[in-house]
């Protein structure tokens, strides 16, 4: 997401932060960025679960049980909603979150700012 709640035209995807103090923000799993929000684009039909995050995260042998209950939470939390949807959330606690849509899409754009 572009910081004027456009949709940017490169992705990635996105899982909590968790870095210890707890940040209410998403990190980029290829590069690490953090994001206030983010939008769905795919909840498709193979279940994606922590360990596999983890992984990707090269965090595997580092993690603590926390960390794995926190992107349970999270994983769980992301059923409620669509895609398209932006989300944002915030931990409630070290090892919970919840989720907030902030829009029901990412604002759209039309070429050059003029109908045809």
């Amino acid at each position: 997401m572009t910081k004027d709640g456009r949709a940017g035209r490169g992705g990635e995807h996105l899982v909590p932060c968790l870095e210890m103090p707890r940040q209410n923000v998403f990190i980029g799993v290829k590069t690490g960025k953090k994001h206030p929000q983010g939008h769905l684009v795919y909840l498709g039909p193979r279940d994606v679960d922590s360990a596999e995050i983890l992984r990707k995260l090269k965090m595997e042998n580092r993690a603590t049980d926390v960390d794995r209950r926190a992107l349970e939470s999270f994983l769980n939390g992301l059923q409620a909603f669509k895609i398209g949807n932006v989300v944002s959330f915030r931990f409630t606690a070290p090892d919970a979150c919840t989720l907030t849509k902030e829009a029901e899409h990412p604002a759209f754009e039309l070429p050059n700012g003029k109908l045809p």
